[in-house]
């Protein structure tokens, strides 16, 4: 097992990085959560039959009572609809403030889960157990909790304002066992590398020609692979979120290629996951790095193709209106006063932050992604 000490303004915490760690989540808890007495357990219902079992044994060895919550993870159920369903949940149970939640499955249950665990009685403890490549390595890390928002009705053929709702709410643990990323579909599995390319780009060159160099293991779902994988890209998010929880700076680095992919998604997020919207956004983000003037040579990377070579897309599945796409950027929460800001590349590890994207550069993204 590898640990990733996390600090922050909260509580610091640790991510366990490891094989066969859900047998061992009731004893962690009970000894860093001392005083808990009931665990409701928030999974998602692809693994509520299978991994989440381990789990619920754990915890019931442990002498906590154990209440199970199963969420259908979708887009259009992290919302809160979903959190009021789970805010009842907790009151039918008589959760109290030293009570935890775990949350159990990929960024969508692990978000709407501790935004209401954030917010019932003010706060209460969270352990993050995230289930696939993409929570284990970006949404488990650094507290971020949100659901979506209904775009406004003057937002035309868009519905979701991605993560408009949220909280900064740190965890008390993070559990990744990378055993449940065997029973993981190869779709979802390739939307994790997508974020693991973006920790890359930003933070560690080498990891890509790391990833590149051990694909066929990755696929094999080599245990030793994959915690080499999921250790490495986690270690990146930690230390930026360590040295920046608020987004005050530096963590604003992580939203690389996100204008892009959460525009995306809220016009197609019933075609397009966020990892596959994250790679097309990657492709635009270099793109308009290089329009910019920051990353000249940013066409010799060859961006498209090594992300193409992963399985993943690097264009829009359908034609997308690229006006539609513009006007839901603008309302990304990251902009300010409708200006479009894009976190850009000035080369591989040296990220920044374009305040008022102009419409060249744009255009400039979006024409490479085929809008």
């Amino acid at each position: 097992m590898q640990v990733i000490s996390v600090q922050s303004a909260q509580c610091n915490y640790d991510i366990h990085v490891g094989d066969a760690l859900l047998q061992s989540v009731g004893k962690v808890i009970a000894q860093k959560i001392p005083k808990a007495r009931v665990a409701v357990l928030v999974v998602d219902q692809s693994i509520a039959q299978t991994w989440a079992q381990e789990v619920v044994a754990s915890l019931q060895d442990a002498g906590l009572s154990v209440v199970q919550h199963i969420v259908k993870a979708s887009e259009e159920n992290k919302s809160m609809a979903e959190v009021e369903k789970l805010w009842r949940c907790l009151l039918a149970a008589r959760v109290q403030r030293s009570d935890v939640l775990c949350a159990m499955g990929g960024g969508i249950v692990g978000d709407m889960a501790a935004f209401a665990a954030s917010t019932y009685m003010r706060g209460i403890a969270t352990v993050m157990i995230p289930t696939t490549l993409l929570a284990m390595v970006d949404a488990a890390i650094g507290g971020k909790t949100a659901v979506n928002l209904p775009m406004p009705s003057d937002a035309p053929n868009t519905n979701l304002a991605k993560n408009m709702a949220g909280t900064i709410c740190a965890p008390a643990w993070v559990a990744s066992d990378v055993r449940t990323l065997s029973t993981l579909p190869a779709r979802e599995f390739r939307c994790g590398l997508a974020e693991c390319v973006k920790h890359a780009l930003i933070a560690d060159a080498s990891m890509l020609a790391w990833i590149e160099t051990h694909s066929e293991g990755l696929r094999a779902m080599d245990p030793a692979r994959l915690g080499e994988l999921v250790y490495r890209s986690a270690s990146v998010k930690a230390a930026i979120v360590s040295r920046d929880e608020h987004e005050q700076g530096e963590r604003a680095h992580l939203n690389l290629g996100h204008t892009f992919a959460h525009a995306i998604e809220s016009l197609l997020h019933d075609q397009v996951h966020h990892g596959e919207a994250v790679s097309i956004g990657l492709v635009a983000m270099a793109a308009a790095s290089q329009a910019a003037g920051w990353w000249p040579e940013a066409d010799k990377f060859q961006l498209p193709k090594r992300l193409a070579d992963l399985g993943l897309p690097v264009k829009l599945p359908c034609a997308v209106d690229a006006g539609q796409l513009k006007s839901a950027m603008k309302l990304d929460k990251k902009g300010q006063s409708g200006v479009v800001r894009l976190v850009l590349l000035k080369g591989v590890g040296h990220p920044g932050v374009l305040d008022a994207a102009s419409e060249q550069v744009i255009n400039a993204g979006l024409d490479a992604i085929g809008a």
